[in-house]
């Protein structure tokens, strides 16, 4: 046993694995062979096929996830062109047969189904509607060979919702939240919340929505729990033909996108309650864009940042300000931001401390930029860049 875990070891280490997330433990089975000779090396293979097969599927998974995108079965991406909704109305709406991402405008499709509040949505009224839709159903047109059944990306399910305001910018946008079903390296069932939009969720004007979104992943790890602990039971039995039951984790989280989907409706009533005077010092009030130049010209190398989606720099100032600027130092925006939102974007990987040469090239850009009098800021600039040029 000490033989195949320090095997293990050096199998995760050569896949790349970080050492935190090393797993205490990896389930595998295992035929021992009486005899020896061949049986024992084809017994050693097996296991290591095991462990390379598990740690391979953890790490696909991991990289299909995105911010804001879809995985692209056809082309094996999520960064590939037409992972991502190109509007911000845009929700996906499943996949073609070739297992290519297919987008549409959420008010469309909310309009053809009939749903119920569209006319008062159209009449202009700060509501959010939303629908369950299932990962059988998203799936429908897929064809195996093109990822129909692949563990890299597997959607239980989602809710599309809209429309939300953006912070700053004038129009409103939608997403579909995708319920995805993953494993740990431990080999445990793991479920996890992946939102689609060509917003960045956390330029809500709403940061409840966040909220929201956070309390509801922390419940699926919850149930994530409860889940595995079903599969077994279920596994244990048979079923008519004789082969081990399998749980339908479809049905399992129907109910909980369900509540998911309800409370993000209640939201949006309790922020239509809000005054009027609420909501312009809540989406205007706090965009500190007269601070941009001075504070990137008194930036600490910890306080700049890049974002890797967007390809911007990222500055942080004291007192919650963030300036974002492109690379040649061209003011994008500015908000106020809680220290837990800061916290989020780098943990998540969007930010990341910028290289020494990057850091260095903005700094200069900005000194030009500040001599020449050319640092005029950008007072209305949405916080996310169209789409077509972020890409």
């Amino acid at each position: 046993m000490r033989s195949l875990a320090e095997m293990a070891q050096a199998l995760l280490r050569i896949e790349g694995v970080e050492p935190l997330a090393m797993p205490r433990y990896l389930d595998l089975h295992l035929r021992v062979p009486i005899d020896g000779g061949n049986d024992i090396r084809h017994a050693a293979s097996t296991a290591v096929e095991q462990i390379l097969k598990r740690v391979r599927e953890v790490r696909e998974h991991e990289k299909a996830l995105r911010p804001g995108a879809v995985y692209c079965y056809f082309n094996g991406s999520s960064s590939a062109e037409g992972t991502r909704p190109t509007e911000p109305r845009q929700i996906f709406e499943g996949y073609s047969s070739t297992g290519k991402p297919v987008f549409a405008d959420f008010v469309t499709m909310a309009i053809e189904r009939k749903d119920p509040g569209i006319d008062r949505l159209l009449a202009g009224e700060e509501l959010v509607l939303t629908r369950v839709s299932m990962g059988r159903v998203l799936r429908t047109q897929q064809l195996a060979e093109f990822g129909g059944e692949s563990p890299v990306y597997r959607i239980l399910g989602q809710v599309d919702a809209g429309l939300f305001k953006v912070l700053g910018a004038a129009g409103k946008c939608a997403f579909s939240f995708q319920l995805l079903r993953g494993t740990t390296l431990e080999g445990r069932i793991r479920l996890r919340l992946h939102a689609v939009g060509a917003v960045d969720p956390m330029d809500l004007a709403d940061p409840a929505v966040m909220q929201i979104v956070s309390r509801f992943q922390r419940r699926l790890d919850t149930e994530a729990l409860r889940l595995e602990g079903q599969s077994k039971v279920e596994n244990d039995g048979k079923d008519a033909t004789g082969k081990p039951a399998e749980i339908d984790e479809e049905s399992f989280v129907r109910p909980l996108l369900e509540d998911f989907a309800r409370q993000l409706e209640h939201r949006s009533r309790n922020t239509g309650r809000r005054t009027q005077h609420g909501l312009e010092r809540s989406e205007t009030g706090q965009r500190p864009t007269s601070r941009a130049y001075p504070d990137a010209g008194e930036a600490s190398d910890d306080s700049i940042l890049w974002d890797i989606d967007q390809a911007t720099i990222v500055v942080v100032a004291p007192k919650g300000r963030v300036h974002v600027f492109t690379p040649d130092g061209k003011h994008i925006t500015s908000v106020v931001m809680q220290g837990d939102a800061i916290g989020r974007r780098r943990n998540m990987g969007r930010w990341r401390l910028a290289e020494p040469e990057e850091r260095g090239e903005f700094r200069i850009h900005v000194r030009r930029l500040v001599a020449a009098g050319e640092d005029q800021t950008t007072s209305e600039a949405p916080l996310v860049p169209p789409p077509a040029a972020a890409e």
